[in-house]
């Protein structure tokens, strides 16, 4: 083989451009060889990112209803025990009493205890 053909077979190694700013405007970063061949990855890369974003933003989102709901259950918990007390208080025997005398209800109190009503075995 003479010189000549070796020189032939033996590639030139690429010159690589630096990366600069006026590259990236002129447009000559995006057919740089490097984004040609890695474009599948930019792609799965972009979309990872957009994921990521749309998965943080649905939680915020989630945390926020979390607490409002919180919120509202304290409140009705509240509601809950007031009226739960409202209740005992109304239902005592001398809060009746009293609304059966305003109303002009016709009844007395009774003046025995209550007793049990047994029925009798067949033997």
């Amino acid at each position: 083989m003479s010189t000549k053909e070796q020189k032939q077979e033996t590639p030139e190694p690429e010159i690589r451009e630096k990366f600069r700013i006026k590259s990236l405007f002129q447009g000559r970063f995006i057919s740089n060889d490097f984004l040609i061949r890695q474009w599948k990855n930019i792609l799965l890369i972009v979309f990872l990112i957009l994921v990521y974003i749309s998965n943080r933003y649905t939680c915020q989102q989630k945390i926020a209803e979390i607490g409002s709901l919180q919120k509202q259950l304290t409140d009705i918990r509240y509601e809950a025990l007031t009226l739960s007390s409202e209740l005992m208080g109304s239902s005592r025997q001398s809060q009746v009493k009293k609304l059966i005398e305003t109303k002009g209800i016709p009844l007395e109190e009774a003046k025995q205890p209550p007793y049990k009503l047994m029925k009798k075995s067949e033997k």
